[in-house]
């Protein structure tokens, strides 16, 4: 058995059951080029082409199979919302948090960016490019609100919570997610101002830096925040020994612990980030000017970045990360160790049943399911 064939044959099919709305020859050229990112490493059409033709798969030249992956970002018919749709049913019941954030593509544009929390990363559930120095088309706020929405369709029945940092969080966001049943946890500037529930009464507007002035200190409990359009909300201010500054968190759920530690896991959309770019996938170096077909392989990347994101727990979940990382301290992130694990898996597989455990997403009764672990 070539386990490189098998494994590529297995995986156009389960791409193929999984979006039965797309044309037959986009999913197919899609499974090949999330494919040939993992395999390749990076997200560059040439080096996604040389990955798939070293790897034995197919018969075309690597010239050729570049070809078909530029006629593919090309390709106005490729719907990348509708594709993308299907990928995100899995989310239905499920607890939730979710992170909104934006990060810029080199100089020409800027991702508006939407995902969820899984482990060490975050899966993306929707996004928007938008042009870095030209004005947007529409405003800040109906694009966040055409994101929240744009899940909110597969988040039906489920305990949903948005976080998002400072350059975001508002009195506009509050709205958007109180319409949408949505929890928030969001982090504020120092500036912003307040009056603290302090027994019966509420105490003097002040500003948030003044609660809590050196490291060490902590005040958890409820507020009035914003003197235009004020709002009654909890307040997390906490200046833990290890950071820089303070943090001052409101959400519609009970200050605390709890609500700082949740805030600190944000953190790992930067992590996801650097994977998508120089420390990882190295997608800037792909030079695509265009908006629409940098969102094309955007559907690909973000297709694969699912699929390490479901190898690498497994990998670690079987005890085997000691064959690609070090026993003292941890070298390897989420993506690399989720590629090698899938290298070796492609080298020692004996059985067709192996590799189709290694692929990302599993068949239930009635609908298709994302897996951290096989």
């Amino acid at each position: 058995m070539d386990a490189s064939i098998t494994g590529w044959e297995k995986w156009q099919e389960q791409v193929k059951d999984l979006l039965p709305g797309v044309h037959g020859h986009q999913k197919k050229t899609l499974a090949l080029c999330a494919l040939g990112i993992i395999l390749s490493q990076s997200a560059v059409l040439q080096r996604m082409a040389e990955g798939i033709s070293l790897a034995g798969i197919g018969r075309a030249k690597m010239v050729r199979i570049q070809r078909r992956f530029a006629r593919f970002i090309a390709n106005d018919r490729v719907q990348v919302s509708k594709v993308w749709e299907q990928v995100l049913a899995y989310w239905k019941g499920k607890q939730v948090l979710l992170v909104l954030d934006c990060t810029p593509f080199g100089d020409r544009a800027s991702i508006v960016y939407l995902g969820r929390l899984v482990q060490s990363r975050v899966l993306p559930g929707a996004w928007r490019i938008m042009p870095l120095q030209e004005e947007w088309d529409q405003g800040q706020w109906e694009l966040v609100g055409e994101l929240l929405d744009a899940v909110r369709l597969h988040l039906e029945a489920t305990d949903c919570t948005l976080i998002a940092d400072r350059g975001l969080a508002g009195l506009p966001l509050v709205n958007l997610c109180r319409d949408r049943k949505f929890h928030y946890l969001l982090r504020v500037c120092k500036e912003q101002t307040c009056r603290r529930r302090m027994g019966q009464g509420w105490s003097w507007w002040c500003a948030l830096q003044h609660v809590i002035r050196a490291k060490g200190q902590q005040w958890y409990g409820r507020v009035l925040l914003w003197q235009d359009g004020t709002i009654e909300t909890y307040l997390s201010a906490v200046w833990d020994e290890h950071c820089q500054e303070a943090w001052f968190l409101i959400s519609d759920r009970p200050a605390g612990r709890r609500r700082v530690k949740e805030y600190a896991w944000r953190m790992r959309v930067e992590a996801t980030f650097q994977d998508r770019k120089s420390r990882g996938w190295n997608l800037e170096a792909s030079l695509i000017e265009d908006r629409e077909r940098l969102n094309r392989l955007l559907l690909a990347v973000f297709l694969a970045m699912w699929w390490v994101t479901h190898l690498a727990p497994a990998c670690i979940h079987h005890g085997y990360r000691h064959r690609f990382d070090r026993h003292d301290r941890r070298d390897k992130g989420i993506f690399r160790l989720g590629r090698l694990w899938l290298l070796d898996i492609l080298r020692r597989a004996r059985t067709t049943a192996a590799l189709i455990r290694c692929l990302p997403f599993q068949k239930g009764p009635t609908r298709w399911r994302f897996a951290l672990r096989f």
